[in-house]
């Protein structure tokens, strides 16, 4: 029995190790914490900082795109701006009254001219007409030149609009600095509209600017262009704002819209160049990850937006692996302990420890099995998304595209295969994980210099259920396997049958003269038929070929009694009726992959059981064979014997309809064949 002393010595230590253990697991735990919370912050920095990166590459590309464009603009307003046509038409007017000047351009009205004016006065409709073409051919909504006094002097429609005031000041701006000027983009009845002035010099004086060229370009669609969809992510977007004097607006259709007051201050306090921020949306009440990059001459700033909830989720996804690595790390830790401590307990304690490194061993060395196994996997496997995304393969499939696995995982299908395939695996996949069924197809690369033609099966990675929750992770796992050399076999072998097919159709007609044509007149209707039954492909391929050597067996037959013009006598028609017997001894042993032998054996079975040889009935009989049965009769009815001429084929389907020993399913179809012009082609092609 313990002492007092003793009991109270022991409750202290277990309340000494239970204390201990909690601290322990407190202090791992804020150590774990403390370490999540440092690899965190790196994570989410360097996340936003290649996002920022991908979204100023964007913006680039965008800026670069809408440079183009302002200068293909620009050459094509200097066809007119430095056309020696125009410049002449300008200086000449330069001079003249400012009332001569104001209304020279209504020449064509019934205006009478005199002097010099009266000259220029009749080049006005020639003039005009050129401009009037250069403006309908380059899509321009308005063309004109105009005075230092703001005047239109010369304009491609005969009754153009009043110059607007903001108009006339921006053509004596253009006169007077000689650089192109730009009015912010406005409403017109065709979307938006941007009018730009271009200068125009004197003919014998460069330095002299004596007109100035007013163009109206439509912007709608450029705009659009500019501002497609960004690639960075499905939500995010671009805007495109100018800057109206002091305010900033949103180029919109049907008209600019004016920034709200936080944003139009950002924008002029930044110059329109945002940096890579947080901030509110410039189109609706929400925060997004902006950045701007400001357009000169244009005044324009092109801005991309991403919504927080689509960088957080970006987020997450960096930052799930280091939750799960200090969670895992924290019980690694805990489990660490546990087991030195139950090492010290005893033989058992460490028997069930050995136990465990035992198992432990094992699960290693089958992993490294595992990983060798799918190393030398020559099918090559990859998973994908529906969005493209390649998120792992094995380094079967990354030898087929000619690339090494971390060249392949996290690219996009479409810098994986040519164009045409990486669509048609794009589509397949999005199918295989809405519907949640496998799928496959055939697909033809180029490997080492050779095309290849490989078999590709899709699986689904995730249920439906598992889709609904994780709606980035749906996608499907790919399977690819080179059947080039199988396909070459396959098509080896069928042409080696064709060959043997069209070698015993050849000794058939030769035993009986009339026989010519017979099975060729079997085969292509039975492909008819066989099509309007809806039978499977394996189907119609046993009645073409079973057509085909439908009159084999009668190789084994006396040629007299098959050319016999009288009656035979009952030795001699059961001589004759082993020509199903010898077809099957002769096909059985040939490998067609096909029922053909049994359905030659069968196709002198009747359906109300009074054929030969087995006296088979209905369903017993080879669908097949009940076809290659009614052909057999209606093309023999249908052809001319020595002793009889050959029936229409109408009356060769009437004998047929209501016979108890034919198919009358097959029958009905063959009649609706014969009704159309490829049956009664292929019913008279024998003859």
């Amino acid at each position: 029995m313990n002492s007092p002393k003793q009991a109270g010595y022991s409750g202290f230590s277990k309340k000494s190790a239970i204390l201990a253990a909690l601290c322990l697991v407190l202090v791992s735990g804020g150590v774990a914490l403390f370490f999540c919370f440092s690899q965190l912050e790196n994570r989410r920095l360097e996340l936003l900082e290649r996002y920022e990166q991908n979204v100023s590459s964007w913006l680039d590309d965008a800026v670069r795109a809408i440079d183009i464009w302002n200068t293909d603009m620009q050459k094509l307003r200097l066809r007119v701006s430095a056309s020696e046509t125009y410049r002449l038409f300008s200086s000449d007017l330069f001079g003249l009254d400012k009332a001569v000047a104001g209304s020279i351009n209504n020449a064509d009205h019934g205006i009478s001219f005199s002097g010099s004016a009266a000259v220029l006065s009749e080049e006005v409709p020639a003039i005009r007409r050129i401009l009037l073409e250069f403006m309908n051919y380059n899509g321009l909504l308005d063309a004109r030149l105009v005075n230092r006094e703001g005047q239109t002097i010369l304009s491609a429609l005969s009754t153009p609009s009043p110059l607007s005031a903001a108009q006339a000041r921006a053509a004596v701006q253009a006169m007077e600095t000689g650089k192109t000027a730009f009015l912010p983009v406005r409403a017109c009845p065709n979307g938006l509209a941007l009018d730009v002035f271009e200068p125009v010099s004197d003919l014998e004086n460069p330095e002299k600017r004596v007109a100035v060229f007013m163009s109206t370009t439509p912007v709608l669609a450029k705009v659009s262009q500019f501002t497609a969809r960004p690639k960075q992510n499905d939500l995010s977007v671009s805007y495109i704002m100018q800057r109206n004097g002091d305010a900033w607006e949103l180029l919109h259709v049907p008209a600019p819209v004016a920034l709200a007051a936080d944003s139009a201050r950002q924008f002029t306090e930044s110059g329109g160049s945002l940096p890579f921020a947080l901030r509110r949306s410039v189109s609706q009440d929400s925060m997004v990850y902006s950045m701007s990059v400001f357009i000169p001459g244009l005044d324009w700033s092109i801005i991309h937006e991403t919504p927080v909830a689509a960088v957080d989720r970006l987020l997450f996804r960096a930052e799930l692996p280091v939750y799960v690595g200090g969670v895992l790390g924290w019980l690694s830790f805990i489990l660490l302990c546990g087991l030195l401590w139950w090492m010290g307990l005893g033989r058992q304690q460490r028997a069930v420890t050995a136990e465990l490194q035992r198992l432990n061993q094992l699960v290693s060395r089958q992993k490294e099995l595992l990983d060798s196994v799918n190393t030398s996997l020559d099918i090559g496997l990859f998973m994908a998304d529906v969005k493209g995304q390649i998120h792992i393969c094995n380094p079967a499939f990354a030898s087929i595209i000619g690339r090494q696995v971390q060249d392949v995982e996290e690219q996009m299908l479409f810098s994986c295969f040519p164009v045409d395939t990486a669509s048609e695996l794009l589509d397949r996949i999005r199918q295989v994980a809405i519907n949640n069924r496998d799928q496959g197809c055939e697909v033809y690369l180029e490997h080492d210099g050779e095309k290849r033609l490989y078999r590709v099966t899709l699986f689904p990675f995730l249920d439906s259920s598992e889709s609904r929750m994780r709606e980035s992770m749906r996608g499907a796992v790919v399977s690819m396997k080179d059947i080039t050399e199988f396909r070459r076999r396959s098509d080896r072998m069928r042409q080696q049958q064709r060959s043997l097919i069209e070698a015993f159709t050849r000794a058939e007609e030769s035993v009986d003269p009339y026989l010519a044509g017979h099975s060729h007149r079997m085969a292509r209707l039975g492909e008819l038929v066989a099509k309007s039954m809806g039978l499977s492909e394996d189907g119609r391929n046993t009645v073409v070929m079973g057509a085909m050597l439908s009159q084999v067996g009668k190789l084994f037959i006396p040629r007299e009694l098959l050319t016999k013009k009288g009656r035979l006598t009952p030795e001699e028609l059961e001589e004759v009726r082993k020509v199903p017997e010898h077809a099957c001894n002769l096909l059985e042993n040939i490998d067609f992959d096909l029922p053909i032998a049994r359905a030659l054996h069968e196709m002198y079975e009747n359906m109300d059981g009074s054929g030969y040889p087995r006296h088979l009935a209905g369903e017993d009989i080879l669908p097949e064979a009940r076809v290659l049965s009614v052909l057999n009769a209606f093309c023999a009815m249908v052809s001319s014997r020595s002793y009889r001429e050959g029936m229409s084929w109408e009356k060769a389907i009437a004998a047929l309809e209501g016979s108890p020993s034919f198919d009358q399913n097959v029958v009905a179809h063959l009649k609706k064949v014969l009704e159309t012009p490829e049956g009664l082609y292929a019913a008279h092609s024998g003859n």
